[in-house]
């Protein structure tokens, strides 16, 4: 992968939050995300795997496959916890 190919990650919809879902979505590989939109915001969870990458190379920006679509986002807050370097939560704004 180069630096400037963008990738996609593919996203869904979820429903539940709080932080018991959320905990159980880690456990299961996911990270909860937010997409941020003009005037409201979608909960989704994505597959964690490429998001250091986007984060560190491709000037944080990335396609997004959310239901039926692909639009260009940018990750706009990334959380990681501070002592296993795991994705804990992103926010994603449309690039």
């Amino acid at each position: 992968m180069t630096d400037n190919e963008i990738f996609t990650i593919e996203a869904f919809s979820r429903t539940e939050s709080g932080k018991s879902y959320t905990r159980k979505l880690r456990k299961a590989g996911k990270v909860p995300a937010v997409l941020l939109e003009k005037g409201k915001s979608t909960l989704i969870e994505l597959d964690p795997k490429y998001l250091p990458k986007a984060w560190k190379f491709g000037d944080r920006k990335f396609n997004l496959s959310f239901n039926g679509k692909t639009t260009l986002v940018r990750i706009h807050e990334l959380q990681v916890d501070p002592v296993k370097r795991h994705c804990l939560h992103v926010d994603l704004m449309n690039a």
